[in-house]
């Protein structure tokens, strides 16, 4: 059985937003798709570790999960401001008898299910010595990566913004690499332009409501086109939106449950 880790926990600073919330698609925000991602690769449980806006991502994945089961849980991280170091502990607290977790960001959405089965069969056929295994890029080890348990002692050492990396690199001998290729898989949404380019790609940007526009503009010039009540993005409303921040921007009526259509 393979458990999963979604990290969702960021501060985001340079979004000024909580970015795994942002539109990613009809129903769909970018945790969503990693969930969607992750619940297709693992048949073991995924703990979804929050941190800032912690309420209304819970609500997210609360209502994501409604015909999915029970096997998804959200992991407080009260520490979040710390690093990410901070997020992958909880993770792995909040699933203390794994033999491992596979560890997935929320802000890489576009995932290949061939390339996540690919890995799923390394994770499984590992050998007793194998401390990781990781999609790679010429080599190169890239999120997603599988963490055995007998790493976990180290995660437990890691401090501030620090990810497994410097673990991966402490015993590469022991890190099994299934090679990607170069691809949008790959793609880490950390700012805005990134945001705009994957979108556009991915088709998301002409979701029917509203349209992402390819230059950088202001919050408050979007516009629902569509005559949509539920616009594309959209301030969060105060009275509708336990989690309501200035400047956050809400899917909330049109998240989808797990196994919609």
């Amino acid at each position: 059985m393979v458990d999963a880790i979604v990290l969702s926990a960021g501060r985001a600073s340079r979004f000024g937003v909580p970015k795994w919330l942002l539109p990613a698609g009809e129903g769909q925000v970018l945790l969503t798709r990693v969930l969607e991602q992750a619940a297709a690769v693992v048949d073991g449980r995924i703990a979804v570790v929050v941190g800032r806006a912690s309420k209304v991502t819970r609500y997210v994945v609360e209502r994501w999960v409604e015909a999915a089961g029970g096997r998804v849980h959200t992991a407080l991280n009260r520490h979040y401001r710390y690093g990410q170091s901070t997020s992958l502990k909880a993770g792995i607290r909040a699933l203390p008898d794994a033999a491992g977790v596979l560890v997935m960001l929320a802000d890489m959405p576009a995932l290949e299910p061939t390339r996540l089965e690919r890995l799923r069969q390394a994770i499984q056929a590992r050998g007793p010595s194998s401390g990781a295994v990781a999609a790679s890029l010429q080599g190169q080890v890239l999120p997603p990566v599988y963490l055995s348990a007998q790493l976990f002692p180290d995660i437990q050492k890691l401090r501030g913004d620090q990810g497994a990396r410097a673990i991966l690199r402490a015993y590469e001998e022991r890190v099994e690499r299934v090679e990607w290729g170069a691809g949008p898989w790959f793609t880490d949404v950390d700012d805005w332009p990134t945001y705009r380019h994957l979108a556009h790609q991915q088709g998301w940007a002409l979701e029917r409501g509203g349209v992402l526009p390819r230059r950088p503009v202001a919050p408050a010039p979007f516009k629902d086109r569509g005559g949509s009540k539920t616009g594309w993005m959209r301030p969060w409303h105060r009275r509708r939106c336990p989690g309501w921040r200035r400047g956050f921007y809400c899917c909330r009526p049109r998240v989808r449950p797990a196994g919609s259509t």
